[in-house]
């Protein structure tokens, strides 16, 4: 095991994680003013039945604050999956730290955790993540004002800045894996493991192809269903590390009830073998006072 490129693979995720994160900071649009300017002075990408006229009597004044929050829901979703694959690598990296001998409890006691977390988080998200398709999918289909609505609050994304940032979220999720590899090539062959780094940069990958396959104006739309995808996946992946955690504990449970456990046997066991080791010694200190009165007297 080579511990450096283990922490480095540590390293690779978590920054993945801050990415996911601070999407809502470096992802912004520019301000409900600037937006309505843009698509009163550019109305190419608008649907058929709105007209320039419908177009120019927008304002910043019909909307509510709300409006100024920039769309976008699946990066920082991915935050969920990148998160629970976080736990793993770093329950891997633990031994380095405390040893392997508290390792199955404090791991039993983490995946219960952040699976319980992950699972009440997906839940939540997912409903979020429906809602908003709802709302998108309804505006858009109001036509006129509904559809002015949602070109004015929904219709721009930066694919730009969104695909930028979603490439550095994939490099290091695939730095992960290849550091992985080195710190230990027989990572390959834990299959749970290879699953969990696919599944991850599956995620990254779909929400990429949801941002480019459909017009500027229906991204916020696809980027949603994205969200939703990601969030029902953190949701399940979350519950198996919960029940796998609950599994866990159950085990140490019945070990610590059966003696103690694997620790408390062997450390039973070292005595016993002191005694075994010690036994020809102590026999031939017994046995040489018999022998020496035997041959003096004969």
């Amino acid at each position: 095991m080579r511990a450096w490129a283990l922490w480095v693979a540590v390293a690779a995720i978590l920054l993945a994680l801050l990415a996911c994160i601070g999407a809502g900071f470096i992802i912004t649009p520019p301000p409900l003013n600037e937006r309505i300017q843009s698509l009163q002075q550019d109305s190419s990408s608008t649907p058929a039945d709105i007209e320039q006229e419908d177009l120019d009597e927008l304002s910043a004044d019909d909307f509510g604050e709300s409006a100024d929050d920039p769309p976008g829901l699946a990066i920082p979703y991915l935050a969920l999956p990148n998160g629970l694959l976080l736990i793993i690598v770093a329950l891997m990296a633990l031994p380095l730290l405390v040893g392997n001998r508290r390792i199955p409890l404090i791991g039993g006691i983490v995946s219960v955790l952040g699976g319980l977390a992950a699972v009440i988080a997906g839940i939540t998200m997912a409903i979020v993540a429906f809602v908003a398709i709802t709302v998108m999918v309804s505006l858009f289909l109001a036509a006129p004002f509904g559809t002015l609505a949602y070109l004015a609050i929904f219709g721009f994304f930066d694919v730009w800045a969104s695909a930028a940032l979603l490439g550095l979220i994939m490099l290091l999720q695939l730095a992960a894996i290849v550091f992985l590899v080195v710190a230990q090539q027989s990572m390959l062959g834990n299959k749970r493991l290879v699953f969990w780094l696919l599944l991850a940069v599956l995620l990254t990958l779909l929400t990429m192809i949801l941002h480019s396959i459909v017009p500027i104006i229906l991204v916020s739309i696809t980027d949603a269903v994205g969200a939703l995808v990601i969030a029902i996946v953190g949701a399940i992946w979350g519950l198996l590390m919960l029940i796998g955690g609950i599994i866990s504990l159950v085990k140490q449970l019945n070990l610590g009830r059966q003696g103690g456990g694997p620790l408390r046997e062997r450390e039973a066991a070292e005595p016993a073998i002191r005694s075994r080791s010690a036994t020809p010694a102590t026999e031939l200190r017994s046995a040489t006072p018999a022998t020496g009165p035997a041959a003096g007297t004969g």
